[in-house]
Protein backbone atom coordinates (compact mmCIF):
# COMPACT_ATOMS: atom_id res chain seq x y z
CA UNK A 1 0.00 0.00 0.00
CA UNK A 2 1.36 3.81 -1.18
CA UNK A 3 0.47 6.84 -0.18
CA UNK A 4 0.59 9.67 -2.71
CA UNK A 5 0.32 13.30 -1.74
CA UNK A 6 -2.11 15.53 -4.08
CA UNK A 7 -3.13 19.06 -3.36
CA UNK A 8 -2.04 18.97 0.13
CA UNK A 9 -4.31 15.97 0.54
CA UNK A 10 -3.49 12.29 0.68
CA UNK A 11 -4.87 9.88 -0.94
CA UNK A 12 -4.78 6.38 -0.10
CA UNK A 13 -4.33 3.69 -3.26
CA UNK A 14 -4.10 -0.06 -3.09
CA UNK A 15 -2.30 -1.74 -5.95
CA UNK A 16 -4.53 -4.15 -8.13
CA UNK A 17 -3.23 -6.97 -6.14
CA UNK A 18 -3.21 -5.82 -2.36
CA UNK A 19 -6.96 -5.13 -3.37
CA UNK A 20 -7.51 -8.28 -5.09
CA UNK A 21 -6.59 -10.22 -1.82
CA UNK A 22 -8.30 -7.70 0.30
CA UNK A 23 -11.38 -8.79 -1.40
CA UNK A 24 -10.73 -12.55 -1.69
CA UNK A 25 -9.62 -12.74 1.81
CA UNK A 26 -13.54 -10.76 2.39
CA UNK A 27 -15.43 -13.33 0.62
CA UNK A 28 -13.42 -16.26 2.71
CA UNK A 29 -14.78 -14.13 5.90
CA UNK A 30 -10.94 -13.43 7.33
CA UNK A 31 -11.78 -9.69 6.98
CA UNK A 32 -15.07 -8.26 8.21
CA UNK A 33 -16.79 -5.96 5.92
CA UNK A 34 -17.38 -2.95 8.10
CA UNK A 35 -20.88 -1.68 8.02
CA UNK A 36 -22.34 1.39 8.62
CA UNK A 37 -23.02 2.13 12.09
CA UNK A 38 -26.48 3.37 13.49
CA UNK A 39 -27.12 7.04 13.94
CA UNK A 40 -27.16 6.64 17.83
CA UNK A 41 -24.32 4.55 18.28
CA UNK A 42 -20.94 5.86 20.05
CA UNK A 43 -18.76 8.03 18.22
CA UNK A 44 -15.17 9.92 18.05
CA UNK A 45 -16.10 13.89 18.90
CA UNK A 46 -14.22 14.61 15.55
CA UNK A 47 -17.41 13.20 13.37
CA UNK A 48 -21.40 13.93 13.44
CA UNK A 49 -22.39 10.62 13.74
CA UNK A 50 -20.85 6.83 13.70
CA UNK A 51 -22.08 6.29 10.43
CA UNK A 52 -19.49 8.93 9.21
CA UNK A 53 -17.03 6.79 10.59
CA UNK A 54 -15.24 5.57 7.31
CA UNK A 55 -15.50 9.16 5.43
CA UNK A 56 -13.53 11.80 6.18
CA UNK A 57 -15.79 14.00 8.12
CA UNK A 58 -17.66 16.77 6.85
CA UNK A 59 -16.80 20.63 7.20
CA UNK A 60 -19.66 22.84 8.14
CA UNK A 61 -18.49 25.48 5.74
CA UNK A 62 -15.18 25.82 3.50
CA UNK A 63 -14.07 28.90 1.09
CA UNK A 64 -15.81 29.23 -2.33
CA UNK A 65 -12.33 29.33 -3.55
CA UNK A 66 -11.66 25.85 -2.54
CA UNK A 67 -15.25 24.38 -3.71
CA UNK A 68 -14.66 26.09 -6.99
CA UNK A 69 -10.96 25.09 -7.83
CA UNK A 70 -11.59 21.60 -6.74
CA UNK A 71 -14.90 21.03 -8.51
CA UNK A 72 -12.65 22.51 -12.00
CA UNK A 73 -10.34 19.59 -11.12
CA UNK A 74 -12.90 17.05 -10.63
CA UNK A 75 -14.79 18.03 -14.22
CA UNK A 76 -11.35 17.99 -15.76
CA UNK A 77 -10.73 14.26 -14.14
CA UNK A 78 -14.03 12.81 -14.81
CA UNK A 79 -13.62 14.35 -18.67
CA UNK A 80 -10.27 13.25 -19.21
CA UNK A 81 -10.59 10.09 -17.55
CA UNK A 82 -14.34 8.25 -18.42
CA UNK A 83 -16.13 5.41 -16.65
CA UNK A 84 -14.13 2.34 -17.43
CA UNK A 85 -13.82 -1.43 -16.51
CA UNK A 86 -11.70 -1.57 -14.89
CA UNK A 87 -11.72 2.53 -13.26
CA UNK A 88 -8.84 4.50 -13.38
CA UNK A 89 -7.53 5.13 -9.82
CA UNK A 90 -7.26 8.75 -10.12
CA UNK A 91 -11.08 8.92 -10.82
CA UNK A 92 -11.40 7.56 -7.32
CA UNK A 93 -9.48 10.87 -5.48
CA UNK A 94 -11.77 13.13 -7.94
CA UNK A 95 -15.40 11.23 -6.47
CA UNK A 96 -14.37 11.28 -2.82
CA UNK A 97 -12.83 14.96 -3.13
CA UNK A 98 -16.56 15.50 -4.21
CA UNK A 99 -17.70 13.84 -1.12
CA UNK A 100 -15.65 15.94 0.81
CA UNK A 101 -17.52 19.16 -0.95
CA UNK A 102 -21.19 17.25 -1.08
CA UNK A 103 -20.58 16.56 3.14
CA UNK A 104 -20.45 20.35 3.28
CA UNK A 105 -23.45 20.84 5.77
CA UNK A 106 -24.20 24.29 3.93
CA UNK A 107 -23.54 22.46 0.63
CA UNK A 108 -27.12 22.24 -1.23
CA UNK A 109 -27.43 25.95 -0.55
CA UNK A 110 -24.03 27.51 -1.93
CA UNK A 111 -24.59 28.53 -5.58
CA UNK A 112 -21.43 27.19 -6.84
CA UNK A 113 -22.46 23.92 -5.98
CA UNK A 114 -25.80 24.86 -7.21
CA UNK A 115 -23.66 25.26 -10.64
CA UNK A 116 -21.37 22.52 -10.55
CA UNK A 117 -24.77 20.64 -11.02
CA UNK A 118 -27.13 22.56 -13.33
CA UNK A 119 -23.54 22.51 -15.41
CA UNK A 120 -23.06 18.96 -15.11
CA UNK A 121 -26.73 18.13 -16.22
CA UNK A 122 -26.50 19.96 -18.90
CA UNK A 123 -23.72 18.39 -20.41
CA UNK A 124 -25.48 15.20 -19.63
CA UNK A 125 -28.65 16.63 -21.61
CA UNK A 126 -26.91 17.40 -24.61
CA UNK A 127 -25.00 14.15 -24.59
CA UNK A 128 -28.44 12.39 -24.92
CA UNK A 129 -29.82 14.86 -27.40
CA UNK A 130 -26.79 14.01 -29.58
CA UNK A 131 -25.75 10.70 -29.16
CA UNK A 132 -27.46 7.55 -31.41
CA UNK A 133 -26.71 4.33 -29.72
CA UNK A 134 -25.92 1.44 -32.51
CA UNK A 135 -25.53 -1.44 -30.94
CA UNK A 136 -25.65 -2.73 -26.15
CA UNK A 137 -26.59 0.36 -24.23
CA UNK A 138 -25.51 3.85 -23.14
CA UNK A 139 -26.34 4.40 -19.18
CA UNK A 140 -26.17 7.73 -18.09
CA UNK A 141 -25.85 8.75 -14.47
CA UNK A 142 -28.34 11.44 -13.47
CA UNK A 143 -28.84 12.63 -9.97
CA UNK A 144 -29.28 10.04 -6.95
CA UNK A 145 -31.27 7.70 -7.99
CA UNK A 146 -31.56 8.55 -11.71
CA UNK A 147 -30.34 6.95 -14.86
CA UNK A 148 -31.55 7.10 -18.21
CA UNK A 149 -30.72 4.44 -20.61
CA UNK A 150 -30.39 3.99 -24.25
CA UNK A 151 -30.68 0.93 -26.65
CA UNK A 152 -31.18 1.35 -30.35
CA UNK A 153 -34.79 1.27 -30.52
CA UNK A 154 -35.74 2.68 -27.07
CA UNK A 155 -34.79 5.05 -24.25
CA UNK A 156 -36.30 4.39 -20.74
CA UNK A 157 -35.55 6.53 -17.43
CA UNK A 158 -35.47 5.45 -13.73
CA UNK A 159 -36.24 8.05 -10.70
CA UNK A 160 -35.73 11.64 -12.56
CA UNK A 161 -35.73 14.38 -10.10
CA UNK A 162 -34.72 17.70 -10.32
CA UNK A 163 -32.61 18.09 -7.14
CA UNK A 164 -32.66 18.10 -3.70
CA UNK A 165 -32.05 19.75 -0.29
CA UNK A 166 -32.95 23.55 -1.87
CA UNK A 167 -35.13 25.06 -4.69
CA UNK A 168 -32.53 26.25 -6.39
CA UNK A 169 -30.38 22.99 -6.16
CA UNK A 170 -32.26 21.76 -9.47
CA UNK A 171 -32.50 21.50 -12.99
CA UNK A 172 -34.55 23.72 -14.80
CA UNK A 173 -38.39 23.10 -16.06
CA UNK A 174 -36.84 23.45 -20.04
CA UNK A 175 -34.06 20.42 -19.15
CA UNK A 176 -37.31 18.09 -17.53
CA UNK A 177 -38.90 18.90 -21.00
CA UNK A 178 -35.78 18.26 -22.85
CA UNK A 179 -35.09 14.82 -20.87
CA UNK A 180 -39.15 13.65 -21.42
CA UNK A 181 -38.15 14.58 -25.19
CA UNK A 182 -35.31 11.55 -25.19
CA UNK A 183 -36.97 8.97 -23.00
CA UNK A 184 -40.06 6.85 -24.28
CA UNK A 185 -41.13 5.78 -21.00
CA UNK A 186 -40.00 6.63 -17.23
CA UNK A 187 -40.14 4.45 -13.88
CA UNK A 188 -40.85 5.30 -10.38
CA UNK A 189 -39.91 3.47 -7.94
CA UNK A 190 -41.93 4.95 -4.68
CA UNK A 191 -43.14 7.58 -3.88
CA UNK A 192 -40.51 9.62 -1.46
CA UNK A 193 -39.27 12.79 -3.21
CA UNK A 194 -36.23 11.92 -3.46
CA UNK A 195 -37.35 9.37 -6.35
CA UNK A 196 -40.77 10.89 -7.72
CA UNK A 197 -41.54 14.07 -9.00
CA UNK A 198 -45.02 15.36 -10.34
CA UNK A 199 -43.01 18.14 -11.89
CA UNK A 200 -40.88 15.03 -14.46
CA UNK A 201 -44.37 12.98 -13.95
CA UNK A 202 -46.11 16.15 -15.81
CA UNK A 203 -43.53 16.69 -18.61
CA UNK A 204 -43.46 12.96 -19.28
CA UNK A 205 -47.57 13.02 -19.53
CA UNK A 206 -47.34 16.43 -21.48
CA UNK A 207 -45.29 14.16 -24.03
CA UNK A 208 -47.37 11.70 -24.16
CA UNK A 209 -44.63 9.28 -22.79
CA UNK A 210 -45.60 6.39 -20.14
CA UNK A 211 -45.39 6.93 -16.33
CA UNK A 212 -44.81 4.09 -14.99
CA UNK A 213 -45.67 4.24 -10.91
CA UNK A 214 -46.23 1.74 -7.97
CA UNK A 215 -49.57 1.26 -6.49
CA UNK A 216 -51.33 4.44 -4.80
CA UNK A 217 -48.60 6.97 -6.15
CA UNK A 218 -50.47 10.29 -6.00
CA UNK A 219 -53.58 8.53 -5.82
CA UNK A 220 -54.60 11.89 -3.67
CA UNK A 221 -55.18 13.76 -6.62
CA UNK A 222 -57.66 11.77 -8.96
CA UNK A 223 -57.20 13.67 -11.92
CA UNK A 224 -53.64 13.17 -11.96
CA UNK A 225 -52.88 9.61 -10.93
CA UNK A 226 -55.65 8.42 -13.63
CA UNK A 227 -52.84 9.61 -16.15
CA UNK A 228 -50.22 7.12 -14.36
CA UNK A 229 -49.28 3.43 -15.83
CA UNK A 230 -49.39 1.47 -12.22
CA UNK A 231 -47.66 -1.75 -12.80
CA UNK A 232 -48.75 -5.05 -11.71
CA UNK A 233 -46.14 -5.96 -9.18
CA UNK A 234 -45.30 -9.89 -9.44
CA UNK A 235 -42.63 -11.78 -11.50
CA UNK A 236 -44.42 -11.78 -14.51
CA UNK A 237 -43.10 -9.82 -17.46
CA UNK A 238 -45.79 -7.77 -18.50
CA UNK A 239 -45.73 -5.73 -22.36
CA UNK A 240 -45.47 -2.22 -22.03
CA UNK A 241 -46.57 0.06 -25.26
CA UNK A 242 -44.29 3.00 -26.72
CA UNK A 243 -46.10 6.08 -28.01
CA UNK A 244 -45.56 6.42 -31.63
CA UNK A 245 -43.03 2.85 -32.22
CA UNK A 246 -43.35 -0.30 -32.77
CA UNK A 247 -41.24 -1.46 -29.96
CA UNK A 248 -42.44 -2.86 -26.29
CA UNK A 249 -40.51 -2.59 -23.37
CA UNK A 250 -41.32 -6.16 -21.11
CA UNK A 251 -41.93 -4.87 -17.46
CA UNK A 252 -41.48 -7.10 -14.31
CA UNK A 253 -42.33 -4.82 -11.21
CA UNK A 254 -40.93 -7.09 -8.55
CA UNK A 255 -42.84 -5.99 -4.85
CA UNK A 256 -40.19 -4.86 -2.76
CA UNK A 257 -40.34 -2.85 -0.12
CA UNK A 258 -38.38 0.13 2.09
CA UNK A 259 -39.00 -1.37 5.29
CA UNK A 260 -42.61 -3.26 6.13
CA UNK A 261 -44.80 0.02 5.27
CA UNK A 262 -43.24 1.84 1.96
CA UNK A 263 -43.86 -0.35 -1.61
CA UNK A 264 -41.21 -0.04 -3.76
CA UNK A 265 -40.81 -1.62 -7.25
CA UNK A 266 -37.71 -3.28 -8.13
CA UNK A 267 -37.96 -2.93 -11.71
CA UNK A 268 -36.57 -5.35 -14.47
CA UNK A 269 -37.02 -4.03 -17.97
CA UNK A 270 -35.95 -5.66 -21.18
CA UNK A 271 -35.63 -4.17 -24.15
CA UNK A 272 -36.26 -5.15 -27.98
CA UNK A 273 -33.03 -6.01 -28.12
CA UNK A 274 -32.81 -8.52 -25.56
CA UNK A 275 -30.79 -6.39 -23.13
CA UNK A 276 -31.47 -6.28 -19.97
CA UNK A 277 -31.90 -3.53 -17.24
CA UNK A 278 -32.36 -3.74 -13.17
CA UNK A 279 -32.59 -0.76 -11.16
CA UNK A 280 -33.74 -1.72 -6.90
CA UNK A 281 -34.73 1.85 -6.31
CA UNK A 282 -34.73 2.22 -2.02
CA UNK A 283 -35.15 -1.59 -1.72
CA UNK A 284 -34.37 -2.76 1.84
CA UNK A 285 -35.27 -6.27 3.32
CA UNK A 286 -33.40 -6.76 7.28
CA UNK A 287 -33.60 -10.03 7.16
CA UNK A 288 -31.76 -12.65 4.95
CA UNK A 289 -34.90 -15.00 4.89
CA UNK A 290 -37.16 -12.10 4.36
CA UNK A 291 -39.69 -12.64 1.45
CA UNK A 292 -38.22 -9.43 -0.50
CA UNK A 293 -35.26 -11.22 -0.83
CA UNK A 294 -37.08 -13.51 -3.43
CA UNK A 295 -36.63 -10.94 -5.55
CA UNK A 296 -33.37 -11.33 -6.15
CA UNK A 297 -33.48 -14.53 -5.91
CA UNK A 298 -35.38 -14.77 -9.05
CA UNK A 299 -34.37 -11.82 -10.65
CA UNK A 300 -31.26 -14.15 -10.92
CA UNK A 301 -32.75 -16.56 -13.32
CA UNK A 302 -32.70 -13.75 -16.01
CA UNK A 303 -29.88 -12.42 -17.47
CA UNK A 304 -28.62 -9.23 -15.75
CA UNK A 305 -26.81 -7.26 -18.21
CA UNK A 306 -26.82 -4.02 -15.89
CA UNK A 307 -28.11 -3.96 -12.20
CA UNK A 308 -28.44 -0.25 -10.66
CA UNK A 309 -29.34 -1.02 -6.93
CA UNK A 310 -28.86 1.77 -4.53
CA UNK A 311 -25.63 1.77 -2.40
CA UNK A 312 -27.01 1.66 0.86
CA UNK A 313 -28.94 -1.25 0.72
CA UNK A 314 -28.57 -4.02 3.36
CA UNK A 315 -26.39 -7.21 2.54
CA UNK A 316 -25.38 -5.33 -1.10
CA UNK A 317 -22.82 -7.79 -2.25
CA UNK A 318 -24.91 -11.04 -1.54
CA UNK A 319 -27.66 -9.09 -3.39
CA UNK A 320 -25.48 -9.14 -6.61
CA UNK A 321 -24.35 -12.20 -6.10
CA UNK A 322 -27.72 -13.64 -6.32
CA UNK A 323 -28.30 -11.78 -9.47
CA UNK A 324 -25.13 -11.86 -10.95
CA UNK A 325 -25.33 -8.97 -13.48
CA UNK A 326 -22.87 -8.19 -16.23
CA UNK A 327 -22.08 -4.73 -14.87
CA UNK A 328 -22.94 -3.23 -11.41
CA UNK A 329 -23.66 0.74 -11.67
CA UNK A 330 -24.93 2.01 -8.11
CA UNK A 331 -26.79 5.03 -7.55
CA UNK A 332 -28.55 7.08 -4.19
CA UNK A 333 -24.71 8.56 -3.45
CA UNK A 334 -24.61 12.28 -2.27
CA UNK A 335 -28.80 12.97 -2.16
CA UNK A 336 -28.63 16.40 -1.34
CA UNK A 337 -32.00 16.18 0.28
CA UNK A 338 -30.59 14.33 2.97
CA UNK A 339 -29.44 15.73 6.37
CA UNK A 340 -25.49 15.40 5.80
CA UNK A 341 -24.85 11.23 7.69
CA UNK A 342 -27.15 10.27 5.30
CA UNK A 343 -25.70 11.58 1.95
CA UNK A 344 -24.29 8.24 1.35
CA UNK A 345 -21.28 8.74 -0.39
CA UNK A 346 -19.01 8.22 -3.60
CA UNK A 347 -16.21 6.44 -0.52
CA UNK A 348 -18.64 4.07 0.55
CA UNK A 349 -19.96 3.01 -2.78
CA UNK A 350 -16.10 1.77 -2.93
CA UNK A 351 -16.13 0.56 0.10
CA UNK A 352 -19.20 -1.80 -0.19
CA UNK A 353 -18.51 -2.86 -3.41
CA UNK A 354 -14.60 -3.76 -2.88
CA UNK A 355 -15.69 -7.59 -2.57
CA UNK A 356 -18.08 -8.02 -5.21
CA UNK A 357 -16.48 -9.90 -7.94
CA UNK A 358 -18.36 -8.85 -11.15
CA UNK A 359 -17.42 -5.91 -12.76
CA UNK A 360 -19.02 -2.42 -11.07
CA UNK A 361 -18.79 1.35 -12.43
CA UNK A 362 -19.02 4.22 -10.08
CA UNK A 363 -20.25 7.21 -11.84
CA UNK A 364 -20.61 11.05 -10.74
CA UNK A 365 -23.42 13.27 -11.81
CA UNK A 366 -24.30 13.44 -15.96
CA UNK A 367 -21.72 10.80 -16.62
CA UNK A 368 -22.39 7.88 -19.22
CA UNK A 369 -20.68 4.56 -20.29
CA UNK A 370 -21.16 2.38 -23.70
CA UNK A 371 -22.23 -1.11 -22.43
CA UNK A 372 -21.67 -4.04 -24.47
CA UNK A 373 -22.38 -7.48 -23.89
CA UNK A 374 -19.37 -9.55 -23.04
CA UNK A 375 -17.70 -11.18 -26.22
CA UNK A 376 -19.11 -8.07 -28.05
CA UNK A 377 -17.27 -5.36 -29.56
CA UNK A 378 -18.52 -1.66 -28.22
CA UNK A 379 -19.81 0.83 -30.90
CA UNK A 380 -20.00 4.47 -30.31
Amino acid sequence: MTLHKHGGWWVMRQSRALRSMMCFAVVLGLVPVVMAQADDAPKPEFVSSARRLLTAPELKDAPDEWIVRSQQWVDYILKQYPPSVPDAPVRHAALIRMDDILHIESAPHKKVVQQFYQQRMEQAIQEIEQTQVTQGMRVWKLYSHGFFVRTRSVSFSFDIVPGGGDPAFAISDDQIRRLAAQSDATFISHWHQDHASKEVARAFLAAGKPVVAPPNLWDDDAEFSTKLTYAKRGSKAEPLKLANKQSVLQVIAYPGHQGPKVLNNVYLVKTPEGLSVAQTGDQWATERNDVDYNIFREMGTHRIDVLIPNVWTIHLPEIIAMVQPKLVIPGHENEMAHVVPHREDYTQSYTRLSPVTVPYLIMGWGESYQYSRPGTSPKH
